[in-house]
């Protein structure tokens, strides 16, 4: 199967394999993939994301690029992959910054300095901005404390077709990736541990 432009499988493509040529009967792109779509769907641990992998292989088998296998991976198979790759380099090959020239939006929750009251909670807020300029394009003020309600909302109200869009990993929930992915546009996500764009 032939990665789209721009997506993350394109880019996992990039990493080295760092397994032996008799080792790769599972493509290194699929399989961190599958543990990527997991972490979307919830998972937040290696071995929960590998189950999830396994019980979920038949629809994403096809999506992946790893038609042809039999069956899922064992677990020992995913961690000594990801134990072997090196982690900078997977960063960077599917970084969520938007590079120059791109046209797409960022995300982002926010809690405004100085609006703590004694008796009430401080303003919270979610901002999307354009990635190239930074300039902001809309924001939304949180309500019971719900930044994805807020964020889908802003969405809502953008053309997002062929846009990047990037966020930090507490957006990155599933009716956040639904909004995005049903108007045509390609998400990323952004955490300490690992920066990604999330477009299979």
């Amino acid at each position: 199967m032939e990665a789209m432009p721009g997506s993350i499988m394109e880019r996992l493509g990039q990493v080295r394999d760092p397994r032996r040529r008799e080792g790769k009967r599972y493509r290194l792109p699929g399989l961190i993939g599958m543990l990527i779509v997991a972490a979307i769907n919830g998972e937040r641990s290696l071995r929960g994301m590998w189950l999830w992998g396994r019980s979920h292989w038949g629809e994403i088998v096809e999506p992946l690029g790893l038609a042809g296998t039999k069956g899922a991976p064992a677990y020992g198979t995913v961690w000594g992959l990801m134990a072997g790759v090196d982690s900078e380099e997977l960063s960077e090959a599917v970084s969520g910054e938007a590079q120059e020239g791109e046209d797409g939006y960022t995300i982002d929750g926010k809690k405004l300095r100085g609006s703590k009251r004694a008796t009430e909670l401080a303003l919270q807020v979610v901002t999307l901005a354009g990635a190239k300029y930074g300039e902001i394009l809309g924001q939304k003020e949180v309500a019971e404390g719900d930044e994805v309600e807020a964020a889908i909302a802003l969405l809502k109200a953008m053309p997002l077709q062929n846009k990047i869009v990037s966020m930090d990993a507490g957006l990155l929930q599933r009716e956040v990736v639904k909004t995005i992915t049903q108007k045509g546009g390609p998400i990323s996500g952004r955490s300490k541990a690992i920066t990604g764009r999330f477009t299979i």
